[in-house]
């Protein structure tokens, strides 16, 4: 396990959340090696996350492209306002759309 990366599953689902404060290249490329264990739906949550640099986007944009085109389903979840702009300019929220805590209940529930 990653210091960057704290993983849960449930089932079908795995929550990935990011313990560091800022997304760069490095953490990007940790998150992307947590990944390679992939479940079918599998949500980021960006919660401690103030800052994502250039690097970190372009990064996580061509993992998310990745592992979509793989067939699994990506979402993020407690994006800051300002990173939600950032993901719709760069389309990443195409193809890792936001969702909130509480619709993963059902997944929990589950499983």
């Amino acid at each position: 396990m990653s210091d960057i990366i704290r993983r849960e599953e449930f089932g079908e689902v795995a929550i990935l959340h990011v313990t560091t404060t800022s997304v760069d290249a490095i953490s990007a490329a940790a998150i992307a090696a947590e990944c390679q264990d992939m479940r079918p739906i599998t949500v980021l949550d960006f919660s401690e996350v103030s800052f994502i640099n250039s690097a970190g986007i372009s990064a996580l944009l061509k993992f998310v492209v990745s592992a979509r085109k793989s067939g699994y389903k990506l979402f993020a979840m407690h994006v800051s306002p300002h990173h939600q702009k950032i993901f719709k300019m760069v389309e990443m929220s195409r193809f890792m759309p936001t969702i909130e805590e509480r619709d993963l209940a059902e997944y929990r529930i589950a499983s």
